[in-house]
């Protein structure tokens, strides 16, 4: 799949086919006919319909393992221990842990033996904890309604209908196509690479059905006293968030906090030591809503905002294209009315097609963010550019035009030790660390800025 950065847990997880489609130098619209060495746009689709296919039958597999099987989600471990972090853990009919088994033969489990999962990831290039669900449109098991008019697996007639709600969120001719060869979830990230695997798709699942289940389990709200006010999903994230752990410090992180790490198992080689991390600049907390997945449902939505308000202090940015379905974008519904004012809850609206601006929406919305080609994206204005090139000790020359689609180029994959983490790249002016410019945190705290994310 694509690697759509700076979002990208394995920066190598782009085909040969994706790589040569994207760094192509004829224009995306006529791929296939200006240069004879771009694949064409129906290669590229069968090239990452295979992948997305490949998903498919994986949780197709995972969702039959779990069919019939408990799970308890609580704090702590069964014996007591480590009660500020959640966890899923898988029992039997006795309630007695019990292991999650091998996985499909033709994708195993790296460990069998596992008994939970933990409630909240880690991302590793954003430094912060976060949550995680499946990829992908509804009809492949994800949590992305958006995605539905930008996936190959979508059959014809659902890609039209979905396309009148793109073009309408981007104030485009009803009659526009999308161009699934360019569509950014054609080549989600989430949706590819380690995303794939069974070890990830068990984590991912479970969280969705008991998500599913929780949303909908009324509970007594503890702010207002309303008997029915709250819900078991909002209790139970509102303590796992609370309680987790920010490592505001720095210093070490446990390998299988990563969203996309497979846990060890026997006769695995270990893994290799991560890099220390560094400390968060600015001593505050954030929290990646759907570093994979989207908002699945409006009621979904209501029930984060409703946490997002119960913990104030603590700044939450999600990516969304639920701007691309019957209800994210007007009435009651809507991402305006459940998230107005927006406060501590960044919902940003995700551009649709490589190379697109994104879409203007409302009150309820961050600013949009864009993916362009290196070769397409013309720049910052010019004082920020000045200011990335002084930050990032450049050798190459500012850009030197301005780029109409956005406002601030994020600078993740620009870091000096080439390991690209959000507390380590270069700020937008006044941000990051007065004295070295770095932490940048724009997604969460300048949702007035367009922020771009690299093709490469």
């Amino acid at each position: 799949m694509a690697a759509i950065l700076p979002h990208l847990e394995q920066p190598d997880e782009t085909t040969d086919i994706e790589q040569a489609y994207f760094e192509c130098t004829a224009p995306l619209a006529g791929l296939g006919e200006a240069d004879a060495a771009c694949p064409s746009p129906n290669a590229v689709i069968a090239d990452s319909h295979a992948g997305l296919v490949t998903l498919a039958y994986v949780r197709e597999a995972v969702y039959g393992l779990l069919d019939g099987r408990g799970f308890v989600v609580q704090a702590g471990t069964r014996d007591g221990k480590d009660m500020r972090t959640v966890y899923m853990i898988l029992v039997d009919a006795q309630g007695q842990p019990e292991p999650v088994g091998p996985g499909p033969a033709w994708n195993p489990t790296t460990d069998a033996s596992i008994k939970k999962f933990k409630l909240l990831a880690w991302t590793s290039k954003m430094n912060t904890p976060s949550w995680s669900l499946p990829a992908g449109a509804l009809v492949l098991g994800g949590t992305c309604p958006g995605a539905l008019g930008g996936q190959s697996v979508v059959g014809d007639v659902a890609l039209a209908g979905a396309a009148k709600l793109v073009n309408l969120g981007l104030k485009r001719p009803a009659d526009a196509k999308v161009n699934v060869a360019n569509a950014i979830c054609q080549h989600c990230y989430a949706t590819g690479g380690q995303y794939s695997t069974s070890n990830v798709q068990y984590a991912q699942i479970l969280r969705y059905l008991w998500t599913r289940q929780a949303i909908n389990q009324r509970v007594p709200d503890p702010v207002t006293g309303d008997p029915e006010g709250s819900s078991v999903f909002v209790e139970t994230m509102v303590y796992a968030i609370q309680n987790a752990n920010y490592r505001l410090e720095g210093g070490q992180r446990d390998e299988e906090d990563e969203t996309t790490t497979p846990l060890a198992g026997p006769g695995d080689k270990p893994a290799k030591p991560k890099e220390p991390l560094p400390p968060e600049p600015s001593r505050r907390r954030f929290f990646r809503l759907h570093d994979s997945g989207d908002f699945f449902s409006p009621e979904y939505l209501r029930q984060w905002k409703q946490i997002a308000n119960r913990l104030p202090d603590i700044t939450f940015w999600a990516p969304s294209r639920s701007w691309a379905t019957s209800w994210g974008l007007t009435g009651a519904d809507s991402v305006d009315t459940i998230n107005t004012p927006p406060a501590n809850l960044v919902i940003r609206p995700s551009a649709y097609e490589v190379g697109d601006a994104g879409p203007v929406l409302g009150k309820g919305w961050a600013a949009a963010t864009t993916v362009l080609r290196v070769a397409d994206n013309a720049g910052m204005r010019p004082d920020w550019e000045q200011h990335v090139a002084s930050r990032e000790a450049r050798n190459d020359a500012p850009r030197a035009g301005t780029d109409p689609r956005y406002d601030w180029d994020c600078r993740a994959y620009a870091t000096d030790d080439k390991k690209a983490t959000c507390r380590k790249a270069v700020a937008p002016p006044g941000v990051g660390d007065p004295k070295t410019g770095k932490g940048c945190r724009a997604c969460w705290l300048l949702p007035e800025l367009r922020v771009n994310y690299s093709l490469h």
